[in-house]
């Protein structure tokens, strides 16, 4: 059961540049041990809603709130921000030339020594870099960095921790090993965590709730499961993945009472993986054109031409450019 007031919320923030609009009226609320990812283009206001989430820069109108209490205006402070909320930026900000121990040990040097040693060991132990902790910063790979920076945000204990594009430059192994740093160090210290990107995957596979960010406004939110699957409009089918949406009238010609998912306009979605292709006919199928088939490691992307439209499937092994399939879509389980 959740808590009746929430760790960390964001009540009707506003950000204008000018004639910008970078953030429009938002409101967001998020309970400790929550993770929750923000998904957008390039643009869409992600990393301005991170710094109004810091405390960093002033609302136009609404209040940033911290377990039932309002924050006060940066504005109104001598430093911004709040020492429970922690942002970690794309470029780290770690000093190159220090080790990781170091660099955990200056956010922690107000502290007395025995609290400070034992500090750092708990965090190099959190973020899993026992192995690394005396190696100097400009040795790491993006991945070891990133756990450095959310190790030294973390140093004070954070109730809120902030990741802008957390994986913008990791490899898989390391976008893996970092998520998996992010979701234990959640569940241990029972913070909340907002981290922004544009990749859907990341998005998909991190978050345990998702918002979709367009031109400031938050679109939808609900959970991965419920953004991917039903979708509010063609913008959020898009960017979470792959998507066929297609004239609802135009796709019952070939396949009649389908639960497709309902779109604005006479619109349905039809992801790729509802699709089943096959090489003969049968009831149910209908013929199309396979016009391009591209290798993704585990499946094909394959192009196929239905009438005029082009449709998206995939499949377990290669089609030749030019031949005829046979398209239906996937029996779903009950």
């Amino acid at each position: 059961m959740l808590n009746a007031t929430p760790l960390f919320e964001l009540r009707t923030v506003t950000k204008s540049y000018g004639k910008q609009t970078a953030v429009a009226p938002l409101s967001l609320s998020l309970q400790a041990g929550e993770i929750f990812g923000l998904l957008g283009a390039s643009g869409a206001g992600k990393s301005t809603l991170l710094r109004l989430a810091a405390n960093l820069i002033n609302p136009d109108a609404g209040e940033v709130w911290m377990e039932g209490v309002k924050l006060e205006l940066p504005s109104d402070m001598l430093i911004p921000g709040h020492p429970d909320i922690k942002i970690v930026h794309q470029d780290y900000h770690l000093s190159a030339m220090l080790s990781v121990r170091e660099n955990i040990r200056y956010a922690l040097r107000y502290y007395e020594k025995d609290y400070r040693d034992a500090r750092i060991e708990e965090l190099l132990a959190l973020c899993q870099l026992q192995n690394q902790a005396e190696q100097p910063i400009k040795l790491l790979s993006g991945g070891e960095k990133q756990r450095t920076a959310i190790a030294q945000a973390l140093a004070e204990e954070a109730r809120v921790l902030l990741l802008d594009e957390p994986f913008a430059h990791l490899d898989l192994p390391n976008n893996r090993r970092l998520a998996e740093t992010i979701r234990n160090i959640v569940t241990e210290t029972q913070a909340a965590c907002i981290f922004v990107t544009h990749h859907a995957a990341d998005a998909l596979s991190l978050a345990q709730r998702l918002g979709v960010l367009k031109q400031g406004s938050l679109v939808q939110t609900g959970t991965p499961e419920e953004i991917y699957q039903h979708p509010a409009n063609a913008y959020v089918a898009g960017l979470c993945g792959e998507a066929n949406v297609l004239d609802r009238a135009w796709i019952a010609q070939y396949f009649a009472n389908q639960p497709w998912h309902e779109m604005p306009e006479n619109k349905v979605l039809i992801r790729p993986e509802a699709l089943a292709l096959f090489k003969r006919p049968a009831a149910g199928r209908v013929e199309a054109q396979v016009e391009r088939c591209i290798f993704e490691g585990s499946r094909y992307r394959v192009n196929v031409r239905l009438a005029e439209e082009m449709l998206v499937a995939y499949h377990s092994i290669a089609l030749a450019e030019g031949r005829k399939i046979h398209l239906s879509p996937k029996n779903r389980p009950a």
